[in-house]
């Protein structure tokens, strides 16, 4: 082989080799699905959870105790215990409540207060049992409140509980495939938890981050200027909580 036809192969080798690598890496991240609800299943939140509360006992970066989930709208969950997720500048307990909207969509309490121990970063509760389980085709809102500075921070988000049985049976055999499933039905409580079984010790994780971004983009901008502004700070907290992850 002459010393040109051996350099021009040396080069087609190396060019193989980067492009391997590069198809390597492409297919060694996955691909998260968005989270991305139609504007037409967004329906906004009542006033019981739009109406924000103080800032107070923010953390390293700002960032207050916030709940990682539709606030502007309602969230969606199949599940009749689903997993609640919020962000913690402290390591202090919070007071957890959950109530149903009646049929005059008017929130009542079930289930008795819980006080939960927290860590700093991402916490995680799963419906108790000591709480009746929900009932598909209702409303609920959840309630966190800590203290701060001898005033209570009240933050809360609502979901409704879709029938089960509209979903098709699925066998995962990957998180990153029932987050995407989840994420593409919109089951924004089913798609977190299941992002959140990759990690631990307060952290999101890449696919929980992913959630995240996609959550505050997906966010309502929309009332007064008062709550336009509150909206915007809340889209920046998350954006924020996603890039600790």
């Amino acid at each position: 082989m002459s010393y040109q036809h051996l350099g021009f192969w040396r080069k087609n080798r190396r060019l193989t080799s980067l492009l391997v690598g590069v198809v390597f890496l492409m297919t060694a991240i996955p691909a998260f699905a968005e989270f991305n609800p139609k504007p037409g299943d967004r329906k906004p939140a009542s006033g019981y959870s739009r109406t924000g509360g103080r800032r107070g006992c923010s953390g390293n970066g700002g960032i207050p105790l916030t709940q990682l989930a539709p606030h502007t709208f309602i969230g969606k969950t199949a599940s009749t215990r689903p997993m609640l997720v919020w962000y913690m500048p402290s390591s202090q307990n919070v007071k957890f409540r959950l109530f149903e909207f009646d049929s005059n969509a008017t929130p009542k309490e079930i289930g008795k207060v819980e006080e939960i121990p927290t860590i700093i970063g991402i916490n995680k509760l799963k419906l108790p049992l000591d709480y009746p389980e929900l009932t598909v085709g209702k409303t609920y809102l959840w309630q966190i409140a800590i203290d701060c500075e001898n005033n209570p921070i009240v933050r809360r988000a609502e979901f409704t509980v879709i029938n089960p049985e509209s979903l098709a049976k699925r066998q995962f055999t990957s998180i990153t495939e029932s987050v995407n499933y989840y994420a593409e039905n919109e089951l924004w409580y089913e798609a977190l938890e299941e992002a959140l079984k990759a990690t631990s010790n307060g952290k999101l994780g890449q696919a929980g981050a992913t959630l995240i971004k996609d959550l505050a983009q997906s966010e309502l901008v929309t009332g007064s200027n008062g709550e336009k502004k509150k909206t915007q700070q809340r889209i920046e907290y998350l954006q924020k909580i996603a890039s600790d992850r």
